[in-house]
Formats: structure tokens, C-alpha cells, sequence
């Protein structure tokens, strides 16, 4: 199920280059923000902790650098929190804030682009309710020579079927959903064909929904997904999805 969008969004984020703010579903926001701004930028406000600083510093692409800072940016502005909380990383690289479990978060990039979700969790008896991931993707034309590696024969034959000119948005709106699942199901060891499915699709070519299902062995769980594409003056089209548990 949908829902409207229950907070407010920062008031300070309207100042940020931010492409797309959204509420894909209850108590959850998404941003995508395009870097315009240098390192020495987050630097100068964005406290880092000790782990932080190990991480960042074992990064040396001057890009990679940029969406590494940039990300967390993001995700302390969609928290409006006054203070930041700073991002850890469990066993299996899935970020979390250490000083708000009761926060969950994903993060993407591509080509200088960041994504970043935020939604509250769930908890009943001690069980946490909500798993979400996120995925952008900047349209590739190398995406059909890999699609046999992530697509499995009902997704070929979705794609087959619909209209030529749709089928290079669909590969990449079929990429964005599987990884967005993968982040959420946190635990790697997935096959992308084998175990990760995306199905009840609606899609307008310019937003759309559909049906994510992460299965291994006796464990399945469904998602709500929700994808978008935008068209950028000089990175190109990009494709988004939010994945949230049902």
C-alpha cells in the first residue's frame, strides 16, 4: 500500500541541488541530490567519526570521494535531525546509524549523482519491521549485454514483449529494483536471477510500481517498489527504485 508523505521536508534542503524529493511510503523519504559542490564543502560540516574517517580515507577516485561525502550529506539533511548521526556499517556492509536504531537508511550513486532513503522502523515483540533499499542508475547502453546475468525468463519475456524503444528503460528499471532488494535483504549471497524477483509491473516511462520478492531457500519476503526516470541536461536519463517491506 502507498501513503502520502507524513513529514515535512527539511526547510534547509531547498538550497541543496536536489533533482527529487519523494515519500514512497509511510514514515519514509527519498532524496536525489547532483553534486555541484567540492569536497572542502562537506568537509567544513560534516563530522565525521573515527570509522568515517578510516573509510573515507581508503578512498582515492576524487568522484568516488564526492558521492561518499555527498550521501551522508543527504541523509543527515533528510533526517532533520540538529545534530548528525554518524553511519556505520554491519557485518555485510548494510549502512546503519548506530545512534538511531530506530532509523534505517540506504544510500546509491551513480556518475555524480547520490540517492539516499530514510524510514522509521518498526518494532513489535522486539521484531524490526521494516527492511528498505534503494538503487539510481544513469542509463548505460552496456545493460543489454548483461541483462542474461540479473534476468531470469519471466522478466526476459516482460521485456521482449513491450515495445522496442521501452526495452533500454526496462533493463535498467529491472537493475535498479533487484539492487535496491539486494540492499534491503542485507545479508549478500544472492543471485540476481535465482533469487531475486520483480513482477506486477506498471510502468508509464516515466514512474511506476511493482512487486519486488526476495526468496532463499525457506525464507520470502515481498516489497513494495516504486521507480521513476528522469532526464538530466548533461548526465542523460536516470532510473530510480525504492524498495520498502510489505
Amino acid at each position: 500500500m502507498f501513503f502520502g508523505y507524513l513529514r515535512p521536508i527539511p526547510a534547509d534542503i531547498s538550497a541543496m541541488p536536489l533533482l527529487l524529493s519523494t515519500h514512497p511510503f509511510a514514515d519514509a523519504t527519498f532524496g536525489l541530490w547532483q553534486i555541484a559542490e567540492d569536497e572542502a564543502f562537506f568537509r567544513t560540516d560534516l563530522p565525521l567519526s573515527v570509522s568515517e574517517e578510516s573509510e573515507f580515507a581508503r578512498h582515492i577516485n576524487p568522484l568516488r570521494r564526492l558521492e561518499w561525502l555527498a550521501g551522508r550529506w543527504l541523509l543527515h539533511k533528510l533526517t532533520d535531525a540538529p545534530h548528525r548521526f554518524p553511519l556505520a556499517k554491519d557485518a555485510f556492509s548494510k549502512p546503519f546509524f548506530p545512534e538511531n536504531q530506530d532509523l534505517a537508511c540506504s544510500l546509491s550513486h551513480s556518475k555524480g549523482i547520490v540517492g539516499a532513503l530514510i524510514s522509521t522502523v518498526h518494532r513489535s515483540s522486539f521484531i524490526v519491521h521494516r527492511s528498505i533499499g534503494c538503487d539510481i542508475q544513469v542509463l548505460t547502453e552496456k545493460m543489454p549485454r548483461i541483462a542474461h546475468k540479473f534476468l531470469h525468463e519471466a522478466e526476459q519475456d516482460f521485456v521482449k514483449n513491450r515495445p522496442y524503444e521501452e526495452n533500454l528503460d526496462l533493463l535498467h528499471l529491472f537493475w535498479t529494483a533487484k539492487e535496491s532488494l539486494y540492499k534491503a535483504y542485507g545479508l549478500k549471497e544472492l543471485d540476481f536471477r535465482k533469487n531475486l524477483f520483480v513482477g506486477n509491473i506498471e510502468w508509464d516511462g516515466l514512474n511506476g510500481t511493482g512487486i519486488g520478492t526476495v526468496e532463499k531457500g525457506d525464507f520470502r519476503l515481498e516489497f513494495q517498489l516504486i521507480f521513476s526516470k528522469l532526464i538530466l541536461p548533461e548526465e542523460g536519463e536516470l532510473i530510480t527504485a525504492v524498495c520498502g517491506e510489505k
